[in-house]
């Protein structure tokens, strides 16, 4: 609940961009400190009327608990920062959207408070601090439907409030294309998140074109969620620099109950569910070369048989270990500590059959408890 105070509170202070980069404040407590040729515009209390941001603008977040509850236009080349304790994070409330449409050349950017790089030295410290994963919280769409991010970067956000950069909240969809995560956290305890987080995101989300890397775990999915080819997950200019958990993390704790279709290539797909069940008239599709890997326990339930998984068998399909190395690279991320073993997960199990065996045994199935 907001005070009187903050309900009343001017919601912007605009700096003149002739104040140039310097600033006399010290460390990121300073007051914010406009770059030459840009607006500065800080943020200091919740958005409640449509709201278009600038371009040739920084905005710096410096509300606590800082919502959207109206429609937020973001043009293209706006930077928002930030203040690691003032202000972490954007979440929708009331009628809130986002519509954050960036261009090739003009980006939108979404980053930390002590990102030079990003617009110049706002907060006036010259090089006393350097942006580092979780200095800011995330941006959560809290439920509500329809924002847009095209375009779009995420640098440095995933702190310990929000645990991931950007959350399609549980039911909720949003359109994510052409965007970039990079040198986000956004981990928790689990370890089931991805700093793009669309574990919980309806079957309307768009998540295509974008590009992944020096995070923690890039994104997480839902199994309602179709997954073209069309995501990187490694950095463009730096095939080397990929992400901790190079994976999408699937959070199958609900059923697949239509026709679903995965067809990411370069990473392979996380399983960590006990019953990942595909109901009945229901299929997933793969394309060729995609991989699944399995947490401990987990095992996918086929109530049709073996016509629920279309293209099981085809050229480079695979079932196999978390720990397995040698497909898709090293998804948990321990450098080889670990060595895949018979037993790693439980299998695919035929629910169509009365008289064991249950669980199929392909070519194509590794580590199981079959195997």
């Amino acid at each position: 609940m907001k005070s009187l105070r903050q309900m009343v509170l001017v919601s912007v202070v605009i700096l003149s961009a002739l104040a140039g980069c310097g600033g006399s404040g010290t460390g990121t407590a300073a007051i914010s400190v406009a770059c030459p040729g840009m607006n500065l515009v800080e943020i200091l209390s919740d958005i409640d009327t449509n709201t278009t941001w600038r371009t040739n603008t920084v905005y710096v977040i410096r509300a606590w608990d800082f919502y959207v509850n109206a429609t937020l236009v973001i043009e293209p080349g706006v930077i928002i920062k930030f203040h690691p304790t003032e202000g972490p994070g954007i979440t929708l409330g009331g009628a809130g959207t986002i519509v954050a449409q960036g261009t090739a050349a003009s980006p939108i950017i979404f980053t930390s408070f002590r990102d030079d790089a990003s617009g110049c030295d706002n907060n006036g410290d010259g090089i006393a601090t350097a942006p580092a994963a979780r200095d800011w919280g995330g941006v959560d769409t809290n439920g509500l439907n329809g924002s847009t991010f095209n375009y779009t970067a995420f640098y440095y956000g995933g702190n310990d409030a929000y645990t991931t950069t950007l959350r399609i909240s549980t039911g909720s969809w949003a359109t994510i294309t052409n965007s970039t995560f990079a040198f986000n956290d956004g981990s928790d305890a689990s370890g089931g998140y991805g700093v793009l987080d669309a574990s919980g995101a309806s079957a309307q989300t768009v998540i295509t074109d974008n590009v992944f890397y020096g995070n923690v775990r890039p994104l997480s999915v839902s199994v309602e969620y179709n997954i073209d080819d069309s995501n990187t997950f490694h950095n463009p200019n730096n095939a080397a620099q990929t992400n901790t958990y190079n994976g999408i993390f699937v959070e199958s704790l609900n059923h697949i109950t239509s026709q679903i279709i995965w067809e990411e290539t370069e990473v392979a797909f996380v399983i960590d569910d006990n019953d990942f069940w595909i109901n009945s008239g229901s299929t997933l599709t793969f394309g060729n070369d995609v991989v699944l890997k399995f947490r401990p326990d987990s095992t996918i339930v086929l109530a049709d048989g073996v016509s629920a998984l279309v293209n099981y068998d085809g050229a480079g399909v695979a079932f196999t270990s978390y720990k397995d190395d040698t497909l898709k690279g090293d998804t948990n991320a321990d450098l080889g500590a670990t060595t895949p073993a018979p037993g790693d997960w439980n299998g695919i199990y035929d629910d169509t059959v009365i008289v064991a065996p249950f669980y199929f045994a392909w070519g194509n199935i590794f580590y199981d408890a079959i195997h």
